[in-house]
């Protein structure tokens, strides 16, 4: 049965205004008048949580992390040759301030306004008097641990950012706040999830199903300690949640994915969708579209999808004959058909043909189990070389995705089994909105753009050292005149 968080309780936005640097949160609402009962410190955090859904659905339109996390990497093309599409910068590399200003401002406005949200909730309900301590402890760790995905997203994007913990009084700092340096702002992302993790709970039940747990927490700091190169506490944070036993590997990769696997014993936290009610497009963005050369199969509709995000050739080409996974990546040929029938290889993992176009009840993933297994071995393997415990858990991973047990790997250089590590996170984890940070955290992206040649010329012509980081929006600037344009634009 689906569980649904948003609109099942009350929920209440903080919303900001516009123009973040112009209005004070505090203003947003009378404290007296809130935060007087556990119920109100739960919907307040509840408002944080629905900021998700621009980032995990449609947000930003064809500027959506979706779409940036894979296009523009070595996994993806869009179907009906659209790939030199202005809307697509990211893909192509026709990236500038003005393109930026134009596409990615919402972005950053609505990011900063889901950091003010969290912001609230931390200090309204950290000084309640009304609210049991168990509520507080829960709903400020969930609020703190939002609050460092957003700061990881924003930096993601834009590297160095402002960053502000408290209800900022914008009239004393004048309107004009200083970058932090991206070290700073992952140190304070280790600080709120460190924090938030000992007062979460490592399962939920009824409708609180989809909240954040102990173990998604743990992954958001995981990934932190890899960008910052601390490879023990990576390995140590991703061992807690294997060792804990409260998530496992299916048997079988496919089943971790659809309509009938959701919540599943894999899935560490996902994001509820529900047709009519709270509704996901993403899968949209994956189903066939109808375009020249792509057969027309009974039961299997044209017109559920725009077919924006494809498996390109050389991804597809990178896959070991062998490996299972495969069909979860091109579609037809799941089906069959022989590849001189089709032109595009739809990504059926994420595909949803039952529901209706832009209206589905498909979950997303945000963190699932095999990403905590690949996690551990890259920080093993850094520590200490490929020792057995990182076969074991790279293997663990392949395993599944090969019945011949030559396939599992072994007798690897240190290097040689950083390159598997980065190989193995491309096959298994495809469209999880991991590539293209994982990419950059490698310094990679640029080769892997360029192995893309054939399919995406533009963006390997055009790609250039700074596309790692995205230019700050202009009007960004003019509003704060401190913040100054990211190197190379």
């Amino acid at each position: 049965m689906k569980k649904v968080l948003y609109l099942l309780i009350s929920v209440i936005v903080f919303t900001s205004c516009d123009d973040f640097l112009k209005e004070k949160p505090k203003d947003i609402m009378n404290p007296d008048a809130f935060f007087r009962s556990d119920d109100e410190a739960i919907a307040s955090v509840n408002g944080v949580y629905r900021r998700l859904d621009y980032y995990y659905n449609n947000g930003g339109g064809t500027s959506g992390y979706s779409y940036q996390s894979h296009l523009g990497t070595d996994l993806a093309r869009m179907a009906g040759g659209r790939e030199n599409n202005g809307s697509h910068y990211y893909h192509v590399y026709n990236i500038s301030p003005d393109v930026i200003d134009g596409r990615m401002r919402g972005t950053w406005r609505e990011l900063y306004r889901a950091i003010g949200d969290a912001n609230l909730s931390i200090s309204r309900v950290s000084s309640s008097e009304f609210v049991s301590e168990g509520t507080k402890n829960r709903v400020v760790a969930e609020a703190k641990t939002l609050r460092a995905l957003f700061y990881y997203i924003l930096s993601n994007y834009w590297g160095d950012v402002p960053m502000w913990l408290g209800e900022l009084d914008l009239a004393e700092a004048g309107g004009e706040i200083a970058k932090t340096p991206i070290d700073g702002i992952r140190a304070q992302m280790v600080t709120d999830l460190t924090e938030a993790i000992p007062d979460l709970p490592t399962s939920y039940s009824g409708t609180d199903i989809g909240r954040i747990t102990k173990w998604a927490a743990s992954m958001l700091l995981t990934k932190v300690y890899l960008w910052q190169g601390d490879w023990s506490n990576a390995k140590a944070t991703a061992g807690s949640i294997i060792d804990a036993g409260d998530h496992r590997l299916l048997d079988q990769y496919e089943d971790v994915f659809g309509l009938d696997n959701e919540y599943n014993d894999e899935i560490i936290w996902e994001i509820d969708y529900v047709v009519d009610i709270h509704a996901s497009s993403l899968p949209t963005r994956y189903n066939i579209r109808s375009v020249e050369n792509e057969p027309q199969l009974d039961g299997y509709p044209t017109n559920k999808g725009w077919g924006l995000i494809t498996a390109s050739k050389e991804f597809l080409l990178s896959f070991d004959p062998e490996d299972k996974r495969y069909d979860s990546y091109d579609f037809y040929h799941s089906m069959g058909l022989d590849e001189s029938e089709y032109k595009y290889h739809y990504i059926t993992k994420m595909m949803n043909l039952v529901d209706p176009k832009n209206n589905t009840g498909s979950n997303t993933i945000v963190y699932r189990l095999a990403d905590a297994y690949l996690m551990y071995a890259e920080a093993e393997n850094e520590l200490n070389g490929p020792t057995t415990d990182a076969y074991a858990k790279i293997n663990a991973v392949r395993s599944r995705a090969f019945d011949n047990p030559d396939k599992l790997l072994s007798g690897l250089t240190k290097e040689s089994f950083r390159q598997a590590i980065m190989d193995e996170r491309k096959w298994e984890l495809a469209c999880e909105f991991h590539r293209r940070w994982d990419l950059i955290r490698w310094g990679k992206l640029e080769e892997a753009v360029e192995s893309m040649a054939t399919t995406n010329p533009w963006g390997a012509e055009n790609i250039k050292p700074h596309h790692v980081r995205l230019p700050i929006p202009p009007s960004e600037i003019v509003l704060n005149p401190a913040l100054v344009q990211n190197p190379g634009y």
